[in-house]
């Protein structure tokens, strides 16, 4: 089982963590991550993000941003396994976080008792990308501070149709 993750760093601006605090639990825990999430577009109506997501396509050209979230992990929270089928690029930015932090966790899908294929220790400014149909997760969270995490998805600009397309020109 392979799974491609890259690495990059984008320093936090400290306003990106208090939006995200100051947005709260807008999912009521329903989905696969048990902690605060914001709504998946926050990046629609909010400023804030802008930075963030103008250095993800420096770095990502071919690709466009559809959903971004902001998740804020209280000691207890995790998420469970999931992946992002349905996009090609998923990503998780840690905003605020320590080395003691829990990771993000890769699972071997095909062999449960062995290790994981990656595990990732959050550290502030790191950005992970890898494909949506990698599945992960987070183990329950045992700092007294929060793990404060960007994440979103991403598809591939399809270029062609775009500039054969009239209604783009």
């Amino acid at each position: 089982m392979d799974v491609k993750i890259e690495s990059h760093f984008i320093a936090v601006d400290v306003k990106i963590r208090e939006q995200i605090s100051h947005y709260g639990d807008q999912q009521d825990r329903s989905t696969s991550v048990k902690a605060d999430v914001t709504n998946w577009t926050i990046h629609h109506n909010d400023t804030t993000f802008d930075k963030f997501i103008h250095k993800f396509h420096g770095l990502y050209p071919k690709h466009q941003i559809k959903e971004l979230w902001g998740v804020s992990y209280s000691m207890g929270d995790y998420a469970e396994t999931h992946n992002h089928s349905g996009f090609d690029l998923s990503f998780a930015w840690f905003v605020d976080s320590c080395p003691l932090c829990t990771p993000l966790v890769f699972p071997n899908t095909r062999k449960l008792w062995m290790p994981p294929v990656a595990t990732y220790t959050p550290e502030v400014g790191t950005l992970l990308v890898f494909s949506g149909q990698d599945n992960h997760y987070v183990p329950p969270h045992t700092c007294r501070h929060k793990r404060v995490v960007i994440s979103g998805n991403a598809q591939l600009i399809n270029t062609e149709a775009a500039v054969n397309d009239p209604w783009q020109q």
